[in-house]
């Protein structure tokens, strides 16, 4: 096998364009890609695309938002009733199926009114286009614990919307999930399906020192918590079974680290590449180069990082699996069509395929929970980084454009967002994004650049 150096090896190494990575000054990273249509093998497709793929961004009529208003809340009146109004605002903004009302410039005084449904003037919020209302009341009790009085109206009717939501007391510094827990009820309520505030969202930047660490933070951005602490480089996160593995070089190798219950261990160390994990209903799919040979995709036991099976064989590189929903499929990249694309296999490994044939360069797949469709990051007729979806048909839509370069999409639990990189905006670097499925609305949490290859948990 013919050993080049060539700038492309998916998510096993931090994406599409890193070069090379140093740890203190002392190791560097080569990647080994295949050769070319020379070596292909019967039964090969090695077809050569000349160009980028040449899709317009996703069509169809934009949704209908619901008009929804959020009154000033009643009672404290300090920084616990600005915050509660600011996370409601921002979720229902993310959830992407809202238009809110402007709180600033009504012609009537909101605060004039009470909580219940006989003390509110319908009419007026009616005039102001409004569908849905949300009244809010916070109560400061004894010892740092707040009442949150959260609830939800439907204007035309004129009545309380009665939803699953149960509040309780909570203190001053967990009130912000009963928000979040709020926000989500009244997701449920409109769409039939509960929202994703407070599920978790794993991420890599570039810190201070140089050094990428694993963050975890929220669907609104809001609290990010550093995970692996080391001095270190640390690479693509993903979860399974309440673990977030992730790919460390923190004892001179690309090793499988897991964190569970606040706890970080070794899974997979073998020499060379142990990167770019996927779990599904016990199985552990991961990158491996076994040694310095070709990566390629294997099982391991998801708790003694014993090898259970090799899944692919190839003189190309395989890598980035991903599973199906219902863990019979992996999607995964290869380069044996003698540019990066996008295929399909059964989880033993049988059944072989290549999914997409536009453009030369497709990686990063991530496969719907929906079952449905694969999204992926390519490169485009401009030779700008843009997110698309496939579905097994091979069909390909396109979700961002005319945006700056937009990478490493990761599906939501229930599959109704997506959160991914992007560079939009001059001289920021990649921030943090989240969009809906169809990418109709966008929205960044994550500012100030260095975000790379997030990992939404499910």
């Amino acid at each position: 096998m013919k050993k080049i150096s060539k700038n492309w090896v998916t998510r096993a190494f931090q994406q599409h364009r890193v070069n090379a990575l140093t740890l203190g000054g002392a190791m560097s990273l080569t990647v080994m890609v295949c050769a070319s249509a020379v070596h292909a093998q019967q039964g090969d497709d090695t077809k050569v695309e000349e160009q980028g793929i040449e899709i317009s961004v996703k069509g169809g009529a934009k949704r209908t938002l619901i008009p929804i208003a959020i009154s000033p809340a009643q009672g404290d009146s300090g920084k616990i009733s600005k915050r509660v109004e600011e996370l409601l605002r921002k979720d229902m903004e993310l959830a992407g199926y809202f238009k809110l009302i402007p709180s600033d410039g009504l012609f009537f005084d909101p605060a004039k009114e009470g909580m219940s449904a006989d003390k509110i003037n319908f009419s007026n919020w009616a005039n102001v286009n409004a569908q849905g209302l949300v009244k809010v009341s916070i109560k400061e009790e004894s010892k740092g614990k707040v009442t949150l009085d959260l609830r939800l109206y439907n204007v035309d009717k004129s009545e309380r919307i009665r939803l699953k939501f149960d509040p309780s007391t909570a203190s001053k510094d967990t009130f912000e999930a009963q928000v979040h827990d709020f926000a989500n009820a009244v997701v449920e309520y409109y769409t039939g399906q509960r929202g994703m505030f407070g599920s978790q969202i794993a991420y890599v930047r570039r810190n201070k020192s140089g050094l990428k660490q694993v963050y975890v933070t929220d669907m609104s951005g809001e609290v990010n918590r550093n995970v692996s602490k080391n001095e270190s480089i640390n690479l693509l996160p993903s979860w399974g079974a309440g673990s977030l593995y992730y790919t460390s070089y923190q004892d001179q190798n690309p090793d499988l680290w897991v964190y569970k219950g606040g706890k970080h261990s070794k899974l997979s160390g073998r020499r060379g590449q142990n990167s770019g994990a996927s779990y599904c209903g016990g199985k552990l799919a991961l990158t491996l180069s076994m040694g310095g040979e070709n990566t390629d995709i294997y099982l391991i036991d998801p708790s003694s990082g014993k090898q259970v099976k090799r899944l692919t064989d190839h003189w190309a590189i395989d890598t980035s699996p991903t599973f199906s929903p219902d863990c019979s499929q992996i999607a995964f990249v290869s380069g044996r069509s003698s540019s990066p694309q996008i295929y399909v296999m059964d989880a033993d490994g049988s059944n072989q395929r290549r999914l997409t044939y536009q453009g030369k360069y497709n990686t990063t797949p991530d496969w719907s929970p929906k079952g449905d469709v694969i999204a992926f990051t390519a490169r485009d007729e401009r030779n700008n980084f843009d997110i698309f979806t496939v579905d097994l048909n091979g069909s390909i839509e396109r979700l961002t454009q005319d945006q700056g370069n937009n990478e490493d999409p990761s599906y939501s639990p229930d599959g109704r967002y997506l959160v991914f990189t992007s560079d939009r905006g001059s001289g920021r670097g990649q921030g943090l994004w989240i969009m809906t499925s169809d990418g109709q609305y966008q929205r960044e949490i994550g500012s100030g650049g260095g975000y790379g290859s997030p990992a939404w948990q499910r």
